[in-house]
């Protein structure tokens, strides 16, 4: 005699989003259910209401969207109740870790303060609500004696995003909604965070999974909801749906849609990517043309150094990746180049000439010649205002354009990432994280830099929006010559743009060398064995 089938945690029918002054839904009449210890993963390419699906999962929308349709969490209809009766149906029960980490992490409490006081949401006395604060921080892989005492500022963009993801689980909510939980971590923590998941599902909680990371999905999910334009064009097993790592490589797989299809192929044509011969000048060269950092130490009180010292140099045209594991000074390091971060010694220099250590100090032709892309682009743009005159505004004022001629030169860039003009004219809340993420590209790129600095700029990006920006990305330094430094954990995308590599750990450079030399016959995400 089988068992019953338990009731679902999550249960979504007919469920719409729209925008007002929007001509189509965010979301389209999508049913979902999420049963204790499944794994339900959402895939599709930026834009296709992911982020807005989950949030909805939890009866909640950004501004100016409405939503419709019936959203039952363990059977309570969370769309008949009000916000505030939403937000006490949620509590302890369901929990949510958002695509931008910084919208739940309080920049004025420590870690160690912020994780206690919401453990206290599902856990009674300071002993039950510091134990689980202190699980939470393992099973997100924070050490706890680094980074109890710590301010979210003080932690790397990896280490942020491990620190929202403990803020979910600390409450030992049964449902938990994840968006992009991998974004910005290391190969290593990607695969550690996917065991994470599938043990806490198999501990009996239901997951809603929202990521562009496949190889982490297929590991993960029991079964697989692929979106497009709102819609749930195809849904099953995982194994059916994306097959394997091996079988797409193969490109073997039960896929029907197209969509699908067209997400596993630009999977597979990134990830057997290769690049044009390396030049030879690489960031270790001696040159005074470029950007060039000489001994930078950035130094924490009385602490070890955060990174250094660390000599570099970027010649014009060179293409340098950047790796290492979450917190070890890539991001820091970049940060000083940008003039965000004040080194304690060394300097920058600009074709011979030293740049000034604070960006506020910098002139108007030192600011532009070091542009530098944040991991998270959300927060970089202003809210109510639309995003063409915002991208625009790089090289009407580093370059000096005529404002219909930056404009132009603003769609032109935006056009070769895959953005078009209707995107354009919306705001920022309007549009998807992968798709602010190529925004944030676009204003950078227009300002014809001598050092490009991406750090984690594909990280948002679905697999056919990372495959067209890593083509077009060579193209768009070209017309200056800029030099590029790319941060990344992605490893195929760092074989498809860099020519030579430089790795950190604990803020020091410890290889350099052609990526050919460093990254031999990399296909996929590299995961640890076993």
């Amino acid at each position: 005699m089988t068992g019953a089938v338990p009731a679902p945690l999550l249960a979504m029918a007919e469920v719409s989003a729209h925008a007002e002054g929007a001509p189509h839904p965010l979301l389209d009449e999508v049913e979902l259910t999420v049963g204790p210890g499944t794994v339900v993963a959402v895939v599709g390419p930026s834009g296709s209401g992911k982020t807005t699906l989950g949030l909805a999962a939890l009866g909640a929308s950004r501004d100016s969207v409405t939503l419709s349709g019936s959203v039952l969490l363990e059977g309570t209809d969370l769309m008949a109740l009000s916000p505030a009766g939403r937000r006490s149906a949620r509590a302890g029960r369901a929990a949510h870790l958002p695509q931008h980490p910084e919208e739940v992490l309080d920049p004025v409490r420590r870690v160690e303060g912020a994780l206690t006081e919401l453990a206290a949401l599902g856990h009674r006395g300071r002993a039950a609500r510091m134990a689980a604060a202190a699980r939470a921080l393992d099973a997100a892989g924070l050490d706890r004696a680094t980074a109890h005492r710590r301010f979210p500022h003080q932690l790397s963009g990896g280490q942020q995003q491990r620190l929202a993801l403990a803020s979910a689980l600390v409450t030992g909510a049964r449902l938990l909604v994840l968006d992009e939980p991998t974004s910005g971590l290391d190969p290593a923590l990607a695969h550690a965070l996917g065991r994470t998941v599938r043990g806490l599902a198999d501990a009996g909680a239901g997951v809603l999974l929202l990521s562009h990371d496949l190889p982490t999905v297929r590991r993960t999910a029991d079964q697989v909801v692929v979106l497009e334009h709102g819609r749930a064009v195809e849904s099953g097993p995982a194994r059916e749906v994306l097959g394997t790592d091996d079988s797409v490589a193969g490109q073997s797989t039960a896929a029907r849609h197209r969509a699908t299809r067209e997400l596993l192929a630009a999977e597979h044509r990134t990830t057997a990517a290769r690049h044009a011969p390396p030049t030879a000048n690489g960031p270790g060269t001696a040159r005074s043309a470029g950007v060039t950092a000489m001994a930078i130490v950035v130094r924490r009180r009385s602490a070890d150094p955060l990174t250094g010292p660390v000599s570099m140099s970027f010649p014009p045209g060179s293409r340098t990746a950047l790796l290492g594991p979450s917190g070890s000074g890539k991001t820091t390091f970049a940060r000083v180049l940008a003039g965000l971060t004040t080194p304690t010694s060394g300097e920058v220099h600009l074709d011979g000439a030293l740049l000034p250590a604070r960006i506020d100090r910098r002139t108007t032709a030192q600011r532009r010649a070091v542009q530098y892309v944040h991991q998270s682009s959300a927060g970089s743009f202003e809210r109510h205002r639309p995003l063409l005159g915002q991208l625009a505004d790089t090289a009407r004022l580093l370059r000096g354009l005529r404002p219909a001629e930056a404009a132009a030169e603003a769609r032109d860039v935006a056009a070769a990432l895959g953005l078009d003009a209707a995107q354009l004219d919306r705001n920022p809340d309007e549009l998807s994280g992968g798709q602010l993420q190529r925004c944030a590209l676009v204003r950078a790129l227009t300002a014809r830099p001598a050092l490009l600095v991406c750090d984690e700029v594909t990280s948002a990006l679905d697999t056919a929006s990372r495959e067209l920006a890593l083509t077009a990305l060579p193209n768009l330094l070209a017309p200056a010559s800029t030099a590029l430094l790319f941060l990344s954990h992605d490893l195929p995308a760092v074989r498809a743009v860099a020519d030579e590599v430089v790795e950190f750990d604990s803020g020091r450079c410890v290889r350099r060398g052609q990526v050919d030399r460093l990254l031999p016959g990399v296909r996929g995400r590299a995961v640890p064995r076993g």
